[in-house]
């Protein structure tokens, strides 16, 4: 799914126009235990509950592409019956009417899910009527051919709401207000199936998590398959993207050649943005970017073929928009971190005097140390003093 589909799918998840029709989960304890069963009807719940669950469900397709949204396909083998795929299907097929599907798959979450304390699992099934689009993108509305089928999964830590004093609205005083458990965002969850070119893809979902070095494989490998292609994290694609430029360019990985790089990376970002689809970095787009940032045609040959097969995989690629497009550069050390606006970083340089390079980084009027302001020692007359010149 790119970023277009995924904010299609929460529109649908608003509590004026939300398309989910039925909710279940379970709540369970610290030992992994099942404390009740949610058996609220959808239609039933109060205004704020609906707001309440849209807002955890909508929580479940937020954040950015590759640091907590992943497209992950299912091996052919979850597809047979018993499988992941078939599993997930059946129940959303069933609409939550085989109690004992859901007890097991619940149950399966529960002896994997590593969360410490208290937790719900909550799942929801929808339908959305797609509707058709003119060429210039508006809906129509009634000119839909397909319903997309979907449900929301996700496990929501439940935590002790802190004993204070709370305005009680009917006393229109402050009351001491006893401890109460209350339900948090997601720390993971999933939909199914995938919308892909606004059709439902059987053979995907997206997965969730609220932290990106947090993934809960151990779900994954439970819901998902054992075997399934884990896309790589933001944080690792990075540094995988920072191998191959090092193994490849050797000595000539300077201070000049990584500066063009990135201006390189920015820019193509920035060619790209309009797309919805996550601009991908094969291994023709990085050779480009590694011969444009000014490695010679002769180091690109000897090494970079091997290396990029050996760091990423054939056919394999980056995420364009993890890997740069960011509003500032920064160069660091063990014990100097200098961080500057991507737009004007190309005022820093690097210069060999005496023997020995330094980074040089023009002083201009506004300036400041520690919150005093420094004056530019200007080349062939005296600063004036600002005493002076008041």
């Amino acid at each position: 799914m790119d970023k277009k589909a995924v904010g299609e799918i929460r529109k649908i998840l608003m509590k004026n126009d939300c398309r989910i029709d039925k909710i279940t989960g379970v709540f369970v304890d610290e030992q992994g235990q099942v404390i009740t069963e949610l058996k609220d009807t959808w239609r039933a719940l109060a205004e704020e509950e609906v707001e309440k669950y849209c807002e955890i469900f909508r929580k479940t397709l937020t954040g950015k592409l590759g640091k907590n949204l992943y497209n992950m396909e299912f091996p052919l083998n979850e597809e047979a019956d018993g499988g992941n795929q078939n599993i997930l299907f059946q129940i959303l097929d069933d609409q939550f009417e085989n109690r004992a599907m859901l007890k097991g798959f619940f149950q399966k979450i529960m002896d994997t899910a590593k969360m410490p304390g208290r937790y719900l699992i909550l799942l929801a099934h929808g339908a959305y009527d797609i509707p058709a689009k003119t060429s210039d993108g508006q809906d129509l509305d009634d000119a839909s051919e397909y319903v997309y089928f979907f449900m929301v999964g996700c496990i929501c830590p439940v935590v002790e709401v802190k004993e204070g004093l709370c305005f009680d609205e009917e006393t229109l005083t402050f009351v001491n207000k006893r401890s109460d458990l209350g339900v948090q965002m997601p720390e993971a969850g999933f939909l199914f199936p995938a919308f892909n070119d606004r059709m439902p893809d059987i053979h995907s979902l997206l997965w969730y998590a609220k932290k990106e070095d947090e993934r809960h494989t151990e779900l994954i490998d439970a819901l998902i398959g054992e075997n399934c292609d884990r896309p790589l994290t933001e944080k690792a694609q990075q540094e995988v993207f920072s191998a191959v430029v090092e193994q490849t360019l050797g000595r000539d990985c300077n201070f000049e050649n990584v500066m063009s790089l990135t201006q390189s990376l920015d820019e193509t970002i920035k060619q790209e943005k309009d797309d919805p689809e996550p601009y991908e970095l094969g291994k023709t787009e990085v050779r480009r970017l590694l011969s444009e940032s000014g490695a010679s045609p002769d180091t690109i040959n000897r090494n970079f073929e091997e290396v990029f097969d050996e760091q990423v995989g054939e056919g394999k690629a980056f995420t364009a928009e993890n890997l740069g497009g960011r509003s500032t550069v920064q160069i660091k050390s063990p014990s100097i971190k200098i961080t500057a606006k991507s737009d004007v970083a190309s005022i820093i340089t690097s210069k060999v005097i005496d023997g020995r390079e330094y980074i040089l980084i023009p002083v201009q009027d506004d300036i400041e140390l520690n919150g005093i302001r420094i004056l530019p020692k200007l080349s062939g007359s005296r600063m004036k003093d600002p005493a002076e010149e008041a």
